[in-house]
């Protein structure tokens, strides 16, 4: 994993997301695309901290986290802004 934020090129957060999984445990090719959504997801937060935008990480996972709410996601729209 630690390869992946080396080096100048940035990688895709679909595939951090889906590293982040298979380290898990978990095969996103067996699994709903809400899940494999939450995965890339996790993976667009963790590259958002890598660059040390913690604010971006959270206004990310706050649109999934709150989504278990009566499909209601508006996490994104509540999360704090600098």
């Amino acid at each position: 994993m630690a390869d992946l934020l080396q080096g100048t090129d940035v990688p895709d957060f679909r595939e951090v997301g889906h590293v982040l999984a298979s380290l898990s445990g978990i095969d996103l090719a067996t699994v709903r695309r809400s899940t494999v959504q939450r995965w890339e997801a996790r993976g667009l937060a963790l590259l958002a901290m890598a660059q040390g935008d913690l604010a971006e990480a959270e206004r990310v996972m706050a649109n999934f986290n709150n989504g278990r709410n009566r499909g209601m996601k508006t996490g994104a729209a509540l999360a704090r802004k600098e």
